[in-house]
């Protein structure tokens, strides 16, 4: 609405020089040139039109333009709230313990996070990369697999000390090389995250 009023008043003088400058040549002689002293009221009149079209297309492709950059960044907004969760498992996940109710819902607020704003995106004027949303479910699936689920591990293995993920007292523990392998994982998620706002801001 302020965009509007201060092209509508940007117009109201333009319209008011040349009305001016029309009147101003009804009074001025000029050597060696002819001014009509007339006024052609449709002349007038198309440049009124003319005028005023021009200041409401402009109105119109700017407040598109703004609304489309206000929900692009509301989107990245919520796409850096999922960055954060995603840092802040990870830093769990580096101590080496962390419950399991804590791990099993972060991933569920990333995934449904996600897929809310996938659906948001389909209301607007673009689109997400088929290609980026596909390595982001299956970094988030792997993820997963590497924070919560225990491999097949032989009888010797068993019987060590240095297992790579124990669950004891819904808390679960990870040995140094689980650890390493969840850091390079959280690593490539927050790439991905980072990705996605970029592809959302170009769009």
């Amino acid at each position: 609405m302020k965009n509007l009023r201060n092209n509508l008043i940007k117009g109201f003088i333009y319209i008011s020089l040349i009305a001016f400058g029309y009147v101003l040549t009804r009074f001025i002689e000029v050597p060696y040139f002819e001014i009509s002293k007339t006024i052609d009221i449709s002349y007038i009149l198309t440049l009124v039109v003319t005028a005023w079209l021009a200041i409401l297309i402009t109105t119109v492709f700017e407040k598109k333009n703004n609304d489309h950059r206000v929900e692009k960044d509301l989107i990245i907004t919520r796409v850096g709230n999922i960055y954060d969760i995603a840092a802040s498992l990870q830093l769990e996940s580096n101590s080496g313990r962390i419950h399991i109710s804590e791990a099993s819902s972060s991933l569920k607020r990333i995934n449904t996070a996600l897929n809310s704003i996938y659906k948001i995106v389909d209301k607007c004027h673009f689109n997400i990369n088929v290609d980026l949303k596909d390595r982001l479910r299956l970094i988030l699936s792997d993820i997963r697999n590497t924070l919560t689920n225990t491999p097949s591990i032989t009888d010797e293995q068993l019987n060590s000390k240095d297992l790579p993920i124990e669950i004891k007292d819904s808390i679960i523990h990870f040995n140094k090389e689980r650890i390493s392998q969840l850091e390079v994982k959280f690593d490539t998620l927050k790439d991905l995250l980072l990705e996605l706002q970029i592809d959302i801001n170009k769009k």
